[in-house]
């Protein structure tokens, strides 16, 4: 996943095998992240060489479970540079290329090392909830970033943004040491390849080495570069009070969004919620296509409203949830909404700008 898609040096194009004591480590990297993976394995004789990622992963994918999955590798004589790859009846010969043109592989100095541990299940809902707003177009490389805030007092905080609307959450029960009070503005590839690789049922340990992020688990090593740049301050974005507070069922919601989205879409993606006191009307008109509507029940408090917003924002916040009732809360039509659960435990907040109707 590290590896790089395109390149001028091919080695990056490679994956780094080390055969070492009972395991057979993979590196891969693209240069701004690195990835690293043991393997228990049964060594015969230490060493190490880099081959075709791509390749690799397509051979051992399509070697048939023969031998219990058992897989040969050997390294052949230093003069052809090939490795013999084997699983029962099936041979497979790469050429490979020597381990010293490949990038070195950080060793950590635990005592340089200020991390902090964290279940992973904390922090993989974290950042996908902060990492919905991350711009996903060419611009600012500070937008199309996570910021994790662990400069601030109190909580570690988690932002995202990209200028039309912002994500925040936080993470609790987390204890921060010195070497770490730093705002750190990390990729949103390294964000995204954290989310695959986390499970559930992991202890993460997470540090900041040498001003790169590292993540640490037992089966994998994250290590990506941090992004240059200052992160909007996301404190003054984020309304301080609201005039109208809605109500809604997520499910009905989530029901209404969908049924309207195909029109709403061939409109610049507006949707328009005209709020009452117990009822909402959802809906989208597009010229030359039609109109759709929905109505739900809902909770105001305050005076009605009819506000309009990018229906993609509202589905991406409304789909990272799992919480049973949303609240939208609003001050006038021009003015930002925000959305947030149910839970009042719930630190995640989504600001999202209105659109013009």
């Amino acid at each position: 996943r590290a590896v790089a898609a395109k390149t001028s040096r091919p080695v990056l194009l490679n994956l780094l095998m080390t055969a070492h004591d009972n395991s057979l480590r993979f590196v891969g990297t693209d240069l701004d992240i690195m990835m690293i993976s043991s393997q228990p394995a049964e060594i015969e004789e230490q060493g190490h060489f880099t081959i075709p990622a791509k390749l690799i992963q397509e051979i051992v994918a399509s070697i048939p479970d023969e031998e219990g999955g058992r897989v040969l590798f050997e390294l052949d004589n230093e003069d052809t540079r090939e490795v013999s790859i084997s699983c029962g009846r099936s041979r497979f010969s790469l050429q490979v290329q020597p381990a010293d043109d490949y990038p070195p592989v950080p060793i950590i100095d635990n005592e340089e090392f200020a991390s902090f541990v964290i279940n992973s299940a904390i922090l993989k809902q974290g950042l996908k909830e902060a990492g919905i707003a991350v711009n996903t177009e060419e611009g600012n490389p500070v937008q199309k970033s996570v910021c994790i805030d662990f400069a601030a007092p109190g909580m570690p905080t988690m932002a995202s943004t990209d200028s039309k609307r912002l994500a925040v959450t936080s993470l609790p029960g987390i204890e921060v040491p010195e070497g770490m009070r730093k705002t750190l503005i990390v990729p949103s590839r390294a964000v995204t390849e954290l989310i695959k690789l986390l499970d559930a049922n992991d202890t993460i340990r997470l540090g900041l080495y040498k001003e790169q992020l590292v993540i640490c688990s037992e089966h994998f090593q994250l290590i990506t570069r941090l992004v240059d740049g200052k992160f909007p301050d996301y404190n003054r974005v984020l309304p301080k009070e609201s005039s109208r507070s809605l109500k809604i069922d997520r499910k009905d919601f989530l029901q209404a969004l969908k049924a309207v989205a195909p029109i709403a879409r061939a409109n610049s993606d507006l949707v328009n919620f005209d709020v009452g006191p117990n009822e909402t009307r959802i809906w989208a008109k597009a010229p030359e296509k039609g109109t759709a509507e929905m109505f739900i029940s809902s909770e105001l408090t305050g005076e009605p409203i009819n506000i309009s917003f990018n229906i993609n924002f509202v589905l991406d916040f409304v789909n990272s949830v799992s919480d049973a009732q949303i609240v939208l809360d609003m001050t006038t039509p021009n003015y930002p909404g925000l959305l947030k659960t149910g839970n009042p435990e719930s630190e995640y907040k989504y600001v999202i700008m209105p659109m013009s109707y």
